[in-house]
């Protein structure tokens, strides 16, 4: 991954970009640093009196696929094919990014919820509305996706469908932008996930949100929400032909055993691959009417251990990169029983994060203190402290909602509990 300088106009510039070159001289402008990161709106407008284009800091990633030509008379020929991506970089920090965020995911989960509705009454919804809010999701994730992926882990699971779709979506932008896709590119993929479950409106409740088994005639009528999907998009003004596609084919499977088509790994297109993947993690990682939530932990397990089978195995790789074996915002029970959440990851040790300890070994509540791993801290006995085992959100009775409102609006002077 190499960082490269992109000149762009300066209408284009948004919040949270690192201005590293001007078209005019330092000294002429009223910046005291030569490079800085674009935090608010009036450094734009600033920039915007002054330049008419500026270089913006990126980084590069060459990635090499394998291409099949068919030659004449039947014969083939592998071609390695180069393309570049830009990756976009963390510009703001994510307690800055909070309010912002929790403005577009509120209103999106408002408009997913009135939309599945819509469609549960026979009616058509407003395409151009979920652009606007995916577009919305996609420019917050590009600032910073620490503060969205935090919301996602706020689950209710009375209102299943909506917020699934919703976390499917966000979840599909980060693992895009981590690729290096477009910003169009990952609108695009987050229109794929924000209806991906459409088709789920028109399944009864009583099948839906059955809290056991389905019989198989109940998993049949379950396994249809990915044709209803299909005809559903179909049917709506200026649904984009690759939310079709992902709606009809989320649950079809590499090995070809899944559904509704059978298809083959060749016939599924990346969109879909993405969707599949982060569709099982959430809904692995969720309560549902019928089980308990599982942690990420475990869900990653399952996830690589279906790599190369049901999901594409770069995907999953990726995918398992970005989440990270202790992600922020998760329960973690320690091994001396201390209990307490995930509030910093540690990119040279990833086995070793900083945890904010809210229980003690007992289970009860206590002083808040941070514990940092890395530091090789110990119990009682002298054996060095480890994480044992990862917990969903709502496990000893611990609820993120609070933390996570507090933890992202801390000081600077308080990075402990900042992501």
């Amino acid at each position: 991954m190499a960082k490269v300088l992109v000149e762009i106009p300066v209408t284009n510039l948004e919040i949270g970009m690192y201005v590293a070159k001007l078209d005019c001289p330092w000294e002429e402008s009223p910046f005291v640093y030569q490079g800085f990161f674009l935090y608010d709106q009036s450094d734009i407008q600033e920039l915007q009196s002054l330049c008419k284009t500026v270089f913006v800091q990126a980084e590069k990633e060459i990635i090499e696929t394998e291409k099949t030509i068919t030659l004449p008379k039947g014969r083939v020929r592998k071609q390695i094919v180069k393309t570049e991506k830009l990756r976009y970089i963390s510009k703001i920090p994510a307690h800055r990014e909070l309010e912002k965020a929790t403005m577009a995911y509120q209103e999106a989960k408002q408009l997913v919820g009135n939309i599945l509705l819509s469609v549960r009454l026979g009616k058509s919804f407003n395409m151009n509305e979920v652009k606007e809010a995916v577009s919305d999701i996609v420019s917050s994730i590009l600032r910073n996706p620490e503060a969205l992926r935090w919301l996602t882990l706020i689950k209710n699971k009375d209102d299943y469908t909506a917020e699934h779709c919703l976390r499917v979506c966000v979840l599909a932008v980060s693992l895009g932008r981590e690729m290096g896709l477009t910003e169009q590119e990952l609108i695009d993929l987050g229109i794929c996930g924000f209806v991906h479950d459409i088709g789920k409106a028109k399944i009864p409740d009583e099948v839906l949100n059955k809290p056991g088994r389905f019989t198989r005639e109940e998993f049949e009528i379950m396994k249809s929400h990915a044709i209803h999907g299909k005809n559903i998009l179909v049917s709506q003004k200026g649904v984009p032909a690759k939310a079709i596609d992902v709606a009809h084919s989320h649950h079809e499977r590499l090995d070809g055993t899944g559904y509704p088509r059978k298809l083959a790994s060749h016939q599924i297109t990346e969109f879909s691959k993405i969707v599949s993947i982060v569709d099982a993690f959430d809904a692995i990682t969720s309560v549902r009417v019928y089980k308990e939530a599982r942690s990420s932990l475990e869900a990653l397990r399952i996830i690589y251990d279906e790599k190369g089978s049901h999901f594409d195995d770069e995907l999953a790789e990726r995918f398992i990169k970005l989440v990270g074996i202790y992600p922020t915002g998760h329960i973690a029970e320690l091994t001396d029983g201390q209990v307490g959440i995930i509030v910093r990851s540690n990119n040279e040790n990833r086995l070793k994060p900083k945890v904010l300890i809210v229980r003690d070994a007992k289970g009860q509540k206590c002083k808040e203190t941070v514990i940092d791993l890395a530091a090789a801290p110990q119990d009682e006995r002298g054996t060095p402290l480890r994480i044992k085992d990862l917990h969903p959100n709502g496990a000893f009775n611990i609820q993120l909602d609070g933390y996570i409102k507090r933890g992202l609006r801390l000081s600077e002077e308080t990075p402990e509990l900042i992501s």
